[in-house]
């Protein structure tokens, strides 16, 4: 357990132990894994990175890079990692299939891990209202899954999260990724989110086999 005492509020302690911030070592061994689901500031030689694991995703991102060597351990690869492999190429190809038929409506769907089955899974979940300019669905997982793509489609528009997509990614841990101009040639957005941080990550589409 990383020692807290000398922080006199408890509050803080309180912070620290949902949001800590680790020193990489230099000498010894290794620091362990993050507690799952939740997500701990690793400070070395380079800056600082965001360390997080689940069921389903490992990611170690950078937060800020330090303007002088720090006197820590590296910090080595950085990245997103799918625990269970690449997500099989055709569940892509009926997410772009959708996106396709249902322009100028969005449309919203989700990419899972089937724990029980141990497979991946396209779900779609079942939608409030939806139209040109939004969707709207229920965020209710089925029991055994966990959510690694969260996507959706932007119509006629181009991709970007919108405020509104800040919102509804202040929880959880999972790619998020939107598909514009669907009518036409395809672009994307994609973000990492690590329970309400959100960060650059390499096209969604390169999870894919």
């Amino acid at each position: 357990m990383i020692n807290n005492a000398y922080l006199t509020d408890p509050r803080d302690r309180v912070l620290f132990g949902e949001s800590p911030t680790c020193m990489q070592p230099l000498f010894g061994e290794k620091l362990p894994a993050p507690e799952p689901g939740k997500h701990r500031f690793v400070i070395g030689q380079e800056g600082v990175v965001i360390e997080a694991i689940n069921e389903v995703l490992e990611v170690r991102l950078p937060v800020a890079r330090s303007i002088v060597k720090l006197p820590y351990g590296a910090l080595g690869e950085q990245g997103v990692r799918l625990r269970h492999g690449p997500i099989p190429i055709t569940l892509l190809a009926a997410i772009e299939q959708k996106a396709t038929s249902t322009c100028p409506d969005e449309w919203a769907g989700w990419v899972i891990w089937d724990v029980p089955h141990q497979r991946y899974e396209l779900m779609e979940p079942e939608i409030l209202s939806l139209g040109p300019g939004h969707v709207s669905y229920r965020n209710e997982l089925p029991e055994g899954s966990a959510i690694v793509l969260d996507v959706h489609t932007h119509g006629r528009m181009p991709a970007f999260f919108s405020g509104v997509d800040d919102v509804s990614d202040q929880q959880g841990f999972y790619i998020a990724g939107v598909i514009g101009l669907c009518h036409d040639r395809k672009n994307y957005a994609t973000r990492m989110n690590v329970n309400g941080h959100f960060f650059d990550c390499k096209d969604f589409r390169l999870f894919f086999d």
